[in-house]
């Protein structure tokens, strides 16, 4: 049905259905078509390709929503009445499976959305839906005992090519391209991805490939998301089950049926949702910074630009990369950020019991992972993680408030060699930044976070809430701790950039 994906009428509807997905397959079996309308085509390309086959068909239909989804990405030319008569379409359409069920052997679907609340198969009682099904948990992926014994020549001659071992290599595609569950258990790998990573043999970002993006940049611009929020969000089963119609479900509805979520089975029956792996993390946050950068060129040259300065440990030029990433953000999404102190200064009463409500929770202070989300949008915390995203979207290894004897670090991100533990905090003006910043190094400096590095770089950031960007960085490298207050900050980024050295 992506053949029909782009109409502006009921009418350029149903004439694209009829050439773009009928006719095709009528001209293959040679059989005229003569009804008034698509639904009748379809019926009758049915019944005349069993007839011709003398035996009940198979019928697959992928992307079957696609009509409706081409008409929610549309900005300013959406017309509530147009996706109304182009639902009632395939209603009509999609009927027609059922009353030709004498003919069909076997039927299936897919697509983007459930469509659980908009009747597009209310008439189709006699239809099964298989998410959650244990049953079908591999079936729309590779497992890990299918891609090592069916690929086992590719994972040899990658291994060699790329100079890892076969294991070391396994856990990075494992890292990059798994972690998909349909029943929160069993996990599979994105064939689509794995069958290209072993065609380029470079560990690339696939899943931007694989379809149109425009819809989920647009919808992570008009909820406002930031990347961090959903990773490890409690939903009961009747979420996972009906995560509700695209044009309406919650932001994390949305993006588990668009397959940027997945589930990951709880203790108490219930699951959490998380990024299946690095790949579509990454793709996540890659789109999340052209929103903040306005375009997808300026967002692709700071993401060269920082990825060039990461791998080179210069955190004066990475700050400057940091500057121009808030600056990208709306007045709303500074005033958003410090309007706030507390979850419990929004979520009170009547608020709360809506937000446990949406989350499909019945009992009171279940909600506590809707709540934590919550939090991520206020002082720090939300400046703390556009820059999570920032990095994720250039493929760092960011860990947030990673847990050390001795406390937690904000941030740690590895790139490269280089290993850094940052801190992020707010205050209200230039010099306040400055000794949030200073106070911020000898707080990390105190953590026992230089584990995974025997170097580690420190990085101690604050935004200065007046001027709504960062108004000091202060950080320690090789054992030096270097200052840069806000009018360093400012210069830097005012002169063309240059790679510092010690």
């Amino acid at each position: 049905m992506s053949e029909a994906n782009d109409c502006e009428s009921p009418e350029i509807l149903e004439t694209a259905v009829k050439r773009n997905c009928l006719e095709v397959n009528a001209e293959r079996y040679k059989i005229a078509l003569g009804g008034d309308d698509a639904a009748t085509d379809f019926s009758g390309l049915l019944k005349a390709v069993s007839k011709a086959a003398s035996q009940k068909i198979v019928l697959l239909t992928d992307e079957y929503d696609a009509p409706v989804v081409s008409l929610i990405q549309r900005e300013l030319t959406y017309d509530p009445k147009l996706a109304e008569q182009t639902r009632n379409f395939m209603r009509r359409f999609y009927t027609k499976i059922k009353s030709n069920d004498r003919y069909l052997d076997f039927v299936f679907i897919t697509g983007i959305s459930k469509f659980s609340r908009m009747g597009v198969f209310s008439p189709l009682n006699n239809l099964t839906d298989i998410p959650l099904d244990s049953r079908f948990a591999a079936f729309m992926g590779l497992t890990q005992q299918e891609l090592e014994v069916n690929f086992a020549p590719h994972i040899k001659s990658a291994a060699e090519q790329l100079r890892l071992s076969e294991k070391e290599l396994l856990e990075q595609i494992r890292n990059h391209y798994d972690g998909f569950s349909f029943d929160g258990k069993t996990r599979v790998y994105n064939p689509f991805s794995a069958l290209l990573f072993f065609e380029d043999r470079e560990f690339n970002s696939y899943w931007m490939e694989s379809g149109s993006n425009g819809l989920i940049r647009k919808f992570l611009r008009d909820k406002k998301l930031t990347v961090e929020e959903f990773s490890g969000l409690r939903v009961s089963k009747n979420f996972a089950r009906t995560p509700g119609e695209i044009g309406s479900t919650p932001p994390e509805g949305f993006l588990f049926q668009a397959g940027y979520l997945t589930l990951r089975e709880g203790s108490d029956g219930s699951y959490t949702l998380d990024y299946p792996n690095f790949e579509v993390r990454t793709a996540l946050s890659a789109l999340f910074m052209e929103n903040v950068y306005s375009s997808e060129r300026m967002a692709a040259a700071a993401a060269f630009d920082l990825e060039k300065y990461l791998a080179k440990g210069d955190v004066p030029n990475m700050a400057v990369i940091f500057m121009s990433l808030y600056s990208g953000l709306s007045s709303r999404d500074h005033a958003d950020a410090v309007s706030v102190k507390t979850d419990q200064d929004v979520l009170t009463g009547t608020a709360l019991e809506q937000a446990e409500k949406r989350r499909g929770f019945s009992e009171p202070n279940s909600a506590g992972s809707f709540l934590e989300s919550l939090s991520l949008k206020k002082g720090e915390n939300f400046y703390r993680s556009v820059l999570q995203a920032c990095l994720w979207s250039v493929g760092a290894d960011v860990r947030p408030e990673a847990g050390k004897n001795r406390g937690q670090a904000d941030l740690e991100t590895t790139y490269k060699d280089q290993h850094y533990i940052i801190e992020m905090k707010t205050a209200e003006d230039s010099p306040a930044a400055l000794k949030s910043a200073q106070a911020g190094l000898t707080r990390i400096r105190g953590l026992d976070c230089g584990g995974a590095s025997k170097n580690p770089i420190l990085i101690s950031l604050a935004v200065d809430l007046k001027a709504r960007n960062i108004g000091a960085c202060v950080f320690e490298k090789n054992g030096r701790t270097h200052v840069l207050d806000s009018q360093d900050l400012l210069r830097l980024r005012e002169q063309p950039a240059e790679e510092t050295e010690e």
